[in-house]
């Protein structure tokens, strides 16, 4: 095999067999790669390269752990863990019981489990080696590109338009490289000695059964450990501090665990540029009960929205929609690391979880009838909603996979003006510049995807918050790797299974009360933080910012427009691209042009070998990642 170059933060799983030895061989080769973990034969079981994720190992007769990621484990009780393993699927229990944010290896007799977290801000991916290539063995690894270099795989170009949706459904979701497949969130690749990869379950939702005074110290618990597991004993902590009600509370969180273990807090925010807006306000207002110095970073002091998108950004194993703010959030990395913090806590996530959408109406509808007038009204008086709409949006009742393909025929339709939606997922359409045929192709591969699609939980509102929570995780999995490469890497608490798990099991109709916002999260945070602090009922927006990123950077959209890869590959219609990036920007079209960053970026970071292209396409075609440096 020829030696593969794929940067840092990466690992690959091999189970025990002569076959899985030559490539542990091959990634021993690769600058910076480090055994964790062998087989008791002496060959590699993991190997990979850590420099900014903790990696806690244990050995217990014919059992190895791993735990890679930010928890509180230690070795000792890992070492009482696989102790008490007898099987792999043994390991469910321990999976369940770890807080913060992790992937777990479980290797036994040869046998190798790999997973994730739940939320999919841990990735899984699979793969084998073609068929008659030494023993074909199968391996895993948490990036889709080291696999794609160990295989010598073709950017697959069907999986590459479905990116083009403006949300993308997990059930649509796949790895942008052929023969490599993505181990669904809350579940495990299990390899076998003579190659095979199992995929089973070990996670489910919890049942939304709980009152908001039982949900609301569970949550309290789970947010704290998860808060601690990220805040380093001595040194710095640096925490987003935008006065909302999702970051404001990380902060708290944060200064009780940095007071036990003698750990600096620096919390750092915005100035907006919109008089308008009430951040400032709120975040004084937290600002003044909390430790440390606080940052206060001017519009004009960091690179504004869409500076530097033509500059391809490598390592990335797939398009990036939140790449059109990645040089502010890498000039905040590494001014944060300037003052010492290796760890930037932030709130994403919160909306997600504990704000649910307005299709948790139509599972109240069924669930809690008497809950759902009020709830109607405060809705309709804010959407003016008409009665017949309404009417018509909760008699629809179709299950996740027909209602999946009835989404799928109407993908190149114009939305609906203001009719309430109340869908198993979130609005779904496709940018205006998609070429005919590659949207052709998206509804194609939807329709097919729908067929064999299940819901993520039994309700609407609680597979939704699930199915935002995976597609935005999977953003923000990115988002972590390329800040912790300039400096501060960036952590979202919200987003740990655990905490997911509290907020899922809360009953929907305490989740969301007329006249309140954010109840969960405010009953979970009395006590913990001043109550005038948890008094906000507002969220502040930030189109003003993006609005003058565009008029300072329209030349770097214009850029990727005229040289369009998107376009070479028939995914976009190159004069439409064009028309798109100069044109005036209305509601909804910063989404497209993300869309448009993300991808061309990607495809340019590429390195230069040819692959196959798009059906019908000519020219330059996307090639493998994982073959230049990242």
């Amino acid at each position: 095999m020829s030696s593969v170059s794929i940067g840092y933060d990466w690992f690959t799983v091999l189970p025990d067999s002569p076959a899985a030895a030559s490539v542990a061989r091959r990634l021993a080769a690769v600058a910076g790669a480090t055994v964790v973990l062998r087989h008791p034969s002496g060959r590699p079981c993991l190997i990979g390269s850590f420099p900014h994720d903790p990696v806690v190992s244990a050995t217990a007769g014919p059992v190895r752990l791993a735990v890679i990621g930010h928890c509180p484990v230690t070795a000792a009780a890992l070492e009482r863990h696989a102790a008490r393993l007898d099987h792999l699927d043994d390991a469910d229990r321990l999976a369940r019981a770890l807080a913060g944010s992790v992937h777990l290896v479980v290797a036994h007799q040869g046998r190798v489990r790999v997973q994730g977290s739940a939320s999919g801000l841990r990735r899984v991916f699979h793969t084998r080696l073609p068929a008659g290539t030494e023993g074909s063995p199968g391996m895993a690894a948490d990036r889709a590109d080291v696999l794609a270099a160990l295989i010598g795989a073709e950017v697959d170009p069907e999986h590459l338009a479905l990116r083009l949706l403006t949300f993308l459904p997990p059930a649509l979701s796949a790895p942008l490289w052929k023969g490599v497949h993505a181990v669904p969130p809350g579940s495990a690749a299990c390899l076998e000695a003579g190659g095979a990869v199992r995929v089973r379950r070990w996670w489910s939702p919890p049942e939304p059964r709980l009152s908001l005074e039982q949900a609301a110290p569970a949550l309290a618990d789970a947010l704290r450990d998860a808060v601690a597991a990220r805040v380093p004993a001595g040194g710095v902590v640096a925490a987003d501090l935008s006065g909302g009600l999702d970051s404001t509370p990380i902060c708290f969180l944060a200064q009780d665990a940095a007071r036990r273990r003698d750990t600096r807090q620096l919390t750092v925010r915005y100035r907006v540029d919109d008089p308008a807006h009430d951040d400032e306000a709120w975040a004084r207002l937290a600002a003044a009960h909390l430790d440390g110095e606080h940052l206060v970073l001017g519009f004009d002091e960091m690179p504004a929205r869409y500076e530097g998108v033509a500059d391809p950004v490598t390592g990335l194993d797939e398009p990036l929609p939140l790449l059109f703010g990645w040089r502010r959030e890498s000039a905040v990395a590494g001014l944060l690391a300037g003052r010492g913090a290796r760890v930037r806590l932030s709130g994403h996530g919160g909306d997600e979880v504990t704000q649910p959408l307005p299709c948790y109406l139509h599972d109240l509808a069924i669930v809690r009838p008497l809950a759902l007038p009020a709830r109607l009204r405060a809705f309709r008086a804010q959407s003016r909603w008409s009665r017949a709409e309404v009417a018509m949006a909760l008699a629809e009742r179709r299950r996740y996979a027909p209602w999946l393909a009835g989404r799928a025929d109407r993908l190149t339709m114009a939305p609906a003006a203001s009719a309430p939606d109340f869908g198993w997922d979130p609005p779904m359409r496709l940018p205006a510049w998609i070429h005919p045929d590659a949207a052709a192709t998206v509804v194609r591969l939807a329709r097919r995807a729908a067929g064999r699609a299940r819901p993520l939980a039994a309700l609407r509102s609680q597979h939704q918050t699930l199915s935002l929570v995976r597609h935005n995780a999977g953003m923000y999995r990115l988002m972590h790797r390329l800040t912790a490469r300039y400096g501060a890497a960036l952590h979202l608490p919200f987003l740990d299974d655990r905490v997911i798990e509290a907020c899922l099991s809360a009953r929907i109709d305490q989740r969301a009360r007329p006249g309140h916002y954010k109840p969960l999260i405010v009953a979970a945070m009395t006590g913990h933080m001043p109550a005038q602090c948890l008094g906000r009922t507002t969220k502040g927006q930030f189109s003003s910012e993006i609005y003058q990123g565009l008029r300072r950077h329209r030349d770097q959209l214009a850029a990727l427009a005229a040289d369009s890869r998107l376009a070479e590959l028939r995914l976009a219609d190159a004069a439409a691209l064009r028309q798109a990036v100069v044109r005036p920007l209305v509601d909804g079209q910063d989404l497209d042009l993300r869309l448009l960053v993300a991808m061309e970026n990607w495809l340019r970071a590429l390195p230069a070998r040819p692959a196959a292209a798009f059906p019908g396409a000519g020219g330059r075609a996307a090639a493998p990642l994982g073959r230049g440096r990242s």
